[in-house]
């Protein structure tokens, strides 16, 4: 009886030492496995091309109209850019859903235009360029209040003549001091020997920037007394000019004492006027200076 139970008391110690070596042993790892994502292509609404194809330019007062037409109302972005007195501009209409859309840009001059028009959010695009003159307003006269104006020389002494450049921005048919017989008028000083050579300058002083669109200028009427050659520069602040009158000399009949009226094209608005002579009689006048703009 004693032998027995030692025989089963082994076989209950090697069934425990079985199980304590299973429970010691490692599970073994399975590593894992990545599942690459699969990239499904989008294809590209071509509502964008749609809307860029219907755009429509009309010229407006002083401005550029743009119209479209988006049916199916998704969002489109436009992406207007242009130049404006030599600075480059632009203007956006973002997440336009209209079925019918517009935007007016404000422009003074022929101005071209580069249209960018995609999907909202969207890598494609496609490009318009379109031109267009806008309505413009009708030139004036400018009033001469406050206008001043300096000159290289002048015969200005009250014992002599008064002939001085501020005689240029007066009323056009206010009379000499000197001389009733005649309007007034500027006159360079002959009174040097030598006298003063070619070129002389007079400098208008507009008083505040504007962007003139014409000068007008009158001789003196004695005829022999005026230059026949010119040239037109503006400035914004009376120190540095530049060409205003595209670049090219100008032609004055001194026999003319009508306005005579030369366009100008200034990039911006300026203040200063300088009138340059270049060629013409010994004893040159200037009768009257006029400018126009845009009101």
């Amino acid at each position: 009886m004693k032998m027995k139970m030692i025989k089963i008391k082994g076989v209950y110690t090697g069934i425990l030492l079985i199980a304590l070596f299973t429970a010691c042993k490692k599970n073994p790892v399975v590593p894992a496995v990545e599942t690459p994502e699969v990239s499904v292509a989008v294809p590209e609404d071509p509502n964008y091309q749609t809307v860029a194809a219907s755009i429509e330019i009309s010229p407006v007062l002083e401005g550029a109209k743009f119209v479209w037409i988006n049916a199916s109302k998704k969002a489109v972005t436009l992406k207007f850019k242009y130049t404006i007195d030599g600075i480059n501009k632009e203007t956006l209409v973002d997440n336009n859903v209209a079925a019918n859309g517009t935007v007016t840009i404000p422009i003074f001059e022929l101005t071209n235009f580069s249209i960018a028009i995609s999907n909202t959010g969207s890598k494609l695009l496609t490009t318009r360029l379109m031109g267009v003159l806008p309505v413009q307003k009708s030139e004036a006269k400018l009033a001469k209040t406050g206008w001043t104006a300096t000159a290289s020389s002048e015969i200005n002494n009250p014992d002599e003549e008064l002939n001085g450049a501020m005689n240029i921005v007066d009323a056009v048919d206010l009379k000499s001091i000197t001389n009733p017989s005649a309007p007034s008028f500027w006159q360079s000083d002959y009174n040097l020997d030598p006298i003063y050579p070619y070129p002389h300058w007079l400098i208008v002083d507009l008083k505040q920037a504007i962007k003139i669109t014409k000068v007008g200028l009158n001789a003196h009427n004695d005829g022999n007394q005026g230059f026949t050659q010119f040239k037109l520069e503006g400035s914004v602040d009376g120190i540095g000019f530049t060409n205003i009158g595209g670049g090219t000399d100008k032609t004055f009949n001194p026999k003319i004492t009508t306005e005579q009226v030369f366009a100008v094209s200034p990039a911006t608005a300026i203040r200063y006027v300088k009138i340059t002579l270049l060629l013409g009689s010994p004893y040159p006048c200037l009768g009257n200076f006029e400018a126009y703009a845009r009101q």
